[in-house]
């Protein structure tokens, strides 16, 4: 499992500190460790509710928030507060800034998802049955990536924008209603894999790039109005690290947050 203490071991071993005294080789492993901890634990983008507000805790992003407000009648599995999508025209956008360009950089994105049961007067509200946890791009067909809800969910990523070349409709696991779920996908070379509650659910390979794209990447929506129904919180996105490659337990494990 790629495990915070391996990534720290590989880092650590890397530092030319042969030449200090026992002392300043612990302190200096000590800051080493606490920088790459706290890189690794928040990656290029972690979004979440903080004191009534909800912001990227790397401060890397000045993200849009679009009408998505603070749930008021449940919490985050850490006891936070979490962010609520009522199905039409909530959202949270992140510019682009290279960041969410991928290319054949590993990755790993993560979140925890509670997804509500469409209303009984849905036929008034009219919110689609098929929605989108976060994707990157507006235009469906040309889009990098995006992460699909129906009676299951599943992850699509295009190297050219045309085509769904690197995962067309790849099931990452059936969508249970009001219970938060940990989701997770992450690239390690050439191999993909995808965690429901740390759960392996999928492995494939491709050698492509993911496609690069100047548009916006969008948590809590998707293209043509399939907008997402319920909660989201701790959406993280890792560029350059495949935090897991093997089942783990989210609940427990030290890169839960």
């Amino acid at each position: 499992m790629a495990k915070l203490s391996r990534v720290l071991s590989d880092k650590l071993n890397k530092s030319d500190l042969s030449k200090k005294s026992t002392l300043i080789n612990r302190l200096a492993s000590r800051k080493i460790s606490k920088k790459i901890s706290d890189d690794i634990l928040l990656g290029n983008l972690f979004i979440k509710c903080v004191d009534d507000q909800i912001i990227d805790l790397t401060e890397n992003h000045s993200i849009i928030v679009s009408r998505t407000k603070l749930a008021t009648n449940i919490h985050s599995p850490d006891t936070s507060k979490c962010m609520e999508f009522n199905g039409k025209d909530t959202n949270i956008n992140v510019p682009e800034d290279g960041t969410f360009n991928l290319g054949l950089d590993d990755f790993t994105i993560d979140w925890w998802e509670y997804k509500l049961p469409l209303p009984e007067n849905n036929w008034k509200l009219n919110i689609p049955t098929t929605q989108f946890s976060f994707y990157k791009n507006t235009l469906d067909k040309k889009q990098p990536y995006k992460i699909k809800n129906s009676d299951h969910k599943s992850i699509y990523l295009s190297s050219d924008g045309d085509h769904w070349d690197i995962a067309d409709d790849k099931y990452m696991g059936t969508m249970p209603e009001e219970k938060w779920i940990h989701w997770a996908i992450t690239r390690s070379n050439d191999n993909f894999y995808t965690f429901k509650h740390g759960i392996l659910k999928n492995v494939w390979i491709s050698n492509l790039p993911v496609n690069n794209s100047d548009e916006l990447l969008t948590i809590g929506s998707g293209p043509k109005g399939n907008n997402f129904y319920g909660y989201i919180t701790n959406f993280r996105f890792v560029k350059g690290q495949a935090l897991w490659i093997d089942e783990f337990k989210p609940i427990n494990d030290e890169l839960f947050y």
